[in-house]
């Protein structure tokens, strides 16, 4: 049973996303007096502006390339290090 349920809703059907068809953005209770042409100007900028599934696979590549290049870069640091404690050994 839904119940004292009073919330402003805006469906942006142009999201001009491959992926996605329509976006829902409540509106918060503060701005729910703005002006309807100013509320549906932001909902389209937000639903234009907000990435899709392709900026996750950005970012699981650019975690990729940073957890090689800080594995390299420890691995190397381990290499020197060890090379420094084996020299004073001998």
């Amino acid at each position: 049973m839904i119940k004292g349920v009073n919330r402003q809703i805006i469906e942006v059907i142009d999201t001009g996303n491959e992926y996605f068809e329509r976006a829902l953005l409540v509106v918060r209770p503060r701005f729910a007096d703005t002006k309807p042409g100013r509320l549906h100007d932001e909902a389209q900028r937000f639903a234009r502006n907000a990435g899709g599934y392709t900026s996750l696979r950005l970012n699981r590549k650019r975690n990729v390339k940073q957890l090689i290049l800080h594995g390299g870069s420890f691995g190397a640091v381990g290499i020197v290090i060890g090379a420094l404690i084996m020299s004073f050994i001998r």
